[in-house]
């Protein structure tokens, strides 16, 4: 165990790093045939994901309990965020909602 190579996926430290780091977890030919509400939401998302990584970084101050956030975690509601907006075919966003799923139930 000693002599074995031992790896870690850490997020970068920095909102910006954070983000960088999220949008590039998406496949560009996937990101630009979206909507453009879809991608504003996205970012918004992205942003939401970096924020709350950077918030570990206070420990005890920032959460209640630690909670390991992580890529996958912005995969999973990016996927919910598709989903949701493909079933729910209005011209009005449903902003409600989305704070909702993502603010409570996702994060």
């Amino acid at each position: 165990l000693e002599r074995a190579v031992k790896l870690t996926n850490e997020p970068p430290t920095g909102l910006n790093a954070n983000l960088r780091r999220g949008f590039a977890f998406f496949n560009k030919e996937d990101f630009e045939e979206r909507d453009a509400k879809v991608k504003a939401i996205l970012f918004g998302l992205c942003h939401f994901h970096a924020i709350m990584l950077e918030r570990k970084k206070f420990g005890p101050m920032g959460y209640n309990m630690m909670y390991p956030f992580s890529v996958g975690d912005l995969r999973d509601s990016a996927s919910v965020l598709y989903n949701y907006l493909e079933n729910n075919q209005s011209a009005k966003i449903p902003w409600a909602d989305l704070r909702y799923i993502f603010g409570e139930v996702m994060y």
